[in-house]
């Protein structure tokens, strides 16, 4: 606030009257004054404009900290979602990731990631019999990697994981890592060639 105030009597009454103190000799006290308002004018209008661009730069280094908390907020929420009994809570926090990994490609990645981990744990609780197909919010975490992984280069880490009986051909080999699970009767990745 101190600051405020002592740039605006530098603004007001020091820069104009050393700028109009030279060429005073000779002037009158009115013309010396005008003279002194004319130097005002451009000296208030620049520090106006100053004030107005830091304003701008804080306005929009606000916005984008208070984004990333969103976002932040809204990735807490959708992970702790995967952990619900109900599998259509689980599939709405699985779409709610999906989301977020569109929205914004420096989460994608570990988006990716949060998903291989509930594929492989999903995959095989409960259990399933050569016959099952696999659990709805699975196959959605699959569908919604795959998705995800033609916008990055990020790799789905499926090892170990139960997925017979699967399609898995809407995956990219070179983005999806399958040792030691169970492919049997399961649609393999394509390859990108």
């Amino acid at each position: 606030m101190l600051g405020v105030v002592l740039l605006g009597v530098l603004a007001l009454w020091a820069v104009p009257a050393l700028l109009t103190r030279q060429p005073s000799a000779g002037m009158t006290s009115a013309e010396r004054l005008k003279a002194a308002n004319d130097v005002r004018t451009p000296v208030i209008a620049f520090l106006l404009a100053i004030g107005a661009a830091a304003t701008s730069v804080f306005t929009a280094r606000s916005y984008v900290l208070n984004r990333e908390g969103h976002v932040t907020d809204r990735y807490t929420k959708a992970v702790s979602q995967l952990g619900d009994p109900q599998s259509s809570v689980r599939v709405g926090g699985l779409y709610a990731l999906e989301r977020i990994g569109h929205d914004s490609a420096k989460d994608r990645t570990t988006i990716v990631y949060v998903l291989g981990v509930f594929i492989r744990e999903h995959s095989k609780d409960p259990p399933r019999r050569p016959d099952d197909e696999l659990p709805e919010d699975v196959y959605a975490a699959i569908r919604i990697a795959a998705r995800l992984l033609r916008r990055s280069d990020a790799i789905l880490h499926l090892r170990g994981a139960d997925l017979h009986n699967t399609d898995l051909s809407f995956l990219r080999s070179d983005q999806v890592r399958l040792d030691g699970a169970d492919l049997t009767g399961a649609r393999p990745p394509t390859d990108p060639r």
